[in-house]
């Protein structure tokens, strides 16, 4: 028997050095390892099951006997996916080979239950491409004419870009099956909370679609007069979205790329709302041309379903949002079961607005998946963006994801009743640009559970920083009540590290925001710009934290007034706060794309040593990763 807890623990030593990466001996990388439970402490209910499948057919859209009146067994594939979601049963499955898929997969049917699924599966190692986007045909395109392109520029602009040609391409109706992106602008359906006096409003007029050369987006511009200008290439659509005008990239022509268009608002939908167990695998989804959230509809959609699992996908090149999950919006009817999507091991990226929502996100596992390049539309101020965005958030675990280069979005936003025992754990926030916070919790109540996360390099956009409190953020709440933010390590947070704001006036159900009950303890703040913490009122609570680099007064209490800003140990005096908090001389730099954490303890204060944050008895360390994804 001991010889057995002897080898188990050798299985375990192997097991973390293969998920966290090499490490000093002395250093546990993340000092608690059950990450699987929720806010409340109690174990996150996993559903799945082992699928055995009654029956499996084949899609392959390049084998020459492949057709759609064929039966789908590996001998005689379909041609489309379409095909397969037309006929599959509960316990079914659809294998598909390598290749292009320019279509909408639109399920008829869901599963009966965990052991029961539907599933589309790329075949293992196959590279499986759904696309929303059609061809532009180098033959099709003309000179531009009609239009003075050069009506407003200066005389010396007109001198240097005379050589210059503005191509343009008539568009063909059957192309688009009813939906034509170019000829619907982005802008939000309900616009109830939109505040147009603070949004810049270009990106909302913008059209839907987009045009991209050998794989790469081409800018969109509002007038004519604007491509001629654009060195690194630019389009423009007329009023009707039927012909667009397109300058090329150093002068070149529509010869010179393959060129590609936006044909399809989603790419995997089911046919009727509230459709369960639905399992998608190994597939990458790419090019869709959908408008602002809300109503939420993604490049790949749940349609109001429950119980999916989308698992090994890519998610790329989204003109507004990657994945909706939830009930659509707040006017929707709510479907009798929803939620209890487990979303994993996917990178989402290149999405104009969101990666992920969900309104009504209930019971969601969302594990080892990497949100990158999210939010680059510039609508923030729209308040529906962000890598995750949930509204109504319950018993939801956000695990082992890593977060970067996010702009103009939180890298995870909880809104409206979307903390009910909630938890955001193990995860990378890194380099993220927002006019609120890496995570933002907005008019949310009961118990959600922030630990364990590494938030580094987290900034405020440039034209909203000075006199701005509320952008490049760690975390942020606002009206929010019994938020837990502990064990957590912050790097170069250019504003805030903590922040909370009272909110009264914002009526959730019979009451305003308190913002009272939430507990900072046993975090390191690393070069916190404003502050490490801000309070809104005395009614909360920090302890056990470790500050290095902090400017004065880095922390906060607003009321009563005055506003204090205190340091730590006036904090312990008024207080009785931080009775076990340390001041520190610590250096630490992340490189975003790697992923490795160089930190370097100098402080006598410390002993050498910090015990606060997502490490254990952590000393100097040289180029670790901390990738936490399996």
């Amino acid at each position: 028997m001991k010889n057995n807890k002897s080898m188990f623990t050798i299985i375990l030593i192997c097991l973390s050095e293969l998920l966290y990466g090499q490490q000093k001996a002395n250093v546990e990388i993340f000092k608690n390892i059950n990450d699987g439970r929720l806010a409340n402490g109690e174990r996150f209910k996993i559903w799945e099951r082992e699928q055995k499948f009654s029956r499996t057919y084949y899609v392959d859209t390049n084998d020459p006997v492949a057709a759609d009146t064929n039966d789908g067994s590996e001998k005689y594939p379909f041609k489309t996916i379409s095909r397969a979601a037309e006929i599959l049963q509960p316990g079914n499955r659809v294998i598909i080979r390598e290749g292009l898929y320019r279509e909408t997969v639109q399920p008829r049917k869901g599963g009966r239950g965990p052991g029961q699924m539907i599933s589309y599966e790329a075949e293992p190692g196959a590279k499986v491409i759904v696309s929303g986007s059609i061809i532009l045909e180098t033959g099709e395109w003309s000179e531009g004419r009609g239009w003075d392109y050069d009506r407003d520029l200066s005389e010396n602009d007109r001198e240097r870009t005379g050589g210059i040609t503005i191509w343009q391409y008539d568009l063909n109706p059957s192309d688009f099956m009813g939906y034509n992106p170019f000829g619907m602008v982005n802008l939000l359906h309900e616009r109830g909370a939109m505040d147009f006096k603070e949004v810049i409003p270009d990106p909302h007029f913008k059209r839907r679609g987009m045009i991209f050369l050998d794989g790469k987006p081409l800018e969109q511009v509002l007038a004519p007069t604007a491509l001629l200008l654009k060195e690194e290439g630019a389009f423009w659509v007329e009023h009707n979205g039927m012909r667009i005008h397109a300058r090329f990239p150093d002068n070149k022509g529509p010869g010179d790329y393959v060129i590609e268009a936006t044909s399809k608002e989603q790419l995997f939908v089911p046919v009727r709302y509230g459709m369960g167990y639905i399992r998608i695998k190994g597939i990458i989804f790419r090019h869709c041309g959908n408008g602002f959230p809300v109503p939420q509809r993604g490049m790949v959609s749940s349609n109001r379903g429950h119980h999916w699992i989308i698992e090994d996908c890519i998610i790329e090149w989204a003109n507004s949002l990657g994945m909706d999950l939830g009930n659509e919006m707040w006017y929707t009817e709510p479907e009798p079961l929803i939620g209890y999507h487990i979303v994993r091991n996917n990178t989402i990226r290149q999405c104009g607005i969101a990666g992920l929502e969900a309104y009504r996100g209930i019971g969601l596992l969302i594990e080892d998946n990497l949100f990158e390049e999210i939010g680059w539309q510039d609508a923030e101020f729209a308040w529906e963006s962000g890598a995750i965005k949930l509204h109504r958030a319950e018993n939801t675990l956000i695990r082992r994801n890593v977060f970067r280069y996010i702009t103009h979005a939180p890298g995870v936003w909880l809104d409206y009743l979307s903390s009910k025992n909630c938890r955001i754990t193990y995860n990378v926030f890194t380099t993220i640009t927002t006019a609120l916070g890496a995570v933002y919790v907005e008019v949310s109540r009961h118990d959600c559970l922030v630990d364990h996360n590494i938030f580094h390099r987290i900034k405020c956009p440039s034209w909203i920083a000075e006199g701005y409190d509320r952008g490049g953020n760690a975390c942020i709440g606002s009206g929010t009540d019994s938020v837990r933010f502990e064990n957590n390590l912050l790097i170069d947070i250019e504003s805030t590290g903590y922040a909370s704001f009272l909110n009264p006036n914002r009526m959730v159900l019979s009451r305003g925001g308190i913002a009272r009950f939430h507990k900072v303890t046993d975090n390191v703040f690393i070069n916190c710009g404003k502050r490490a913490i801000e309070f809104p009122n005395i009614y909360n609570y920090t302890d056990g934290n470790l500050y290095s680099k902090m400017p004065p007064g880095y922390i906060k209490i607003e009321y009563p007034p005055p506003a204090l800003k205190l340091d730590l140990e006036s904090c312990r005096k008024i207080y009785g706060w931080e009775k076990e908090g340390r001041i520190g001389e610590i250096s630490a730099s992340l490189d975003a794309d790697s992923l490795e954490l160089s930190i370097r303890v100098s402080s006598e204060e410390t002993g050498g040593i910090i015990k606060a944050g997502p490490f254990k008895n952590m000393t100097n360390l040289q180029q670790t990763n901390i990738d936490p994804r399996k």
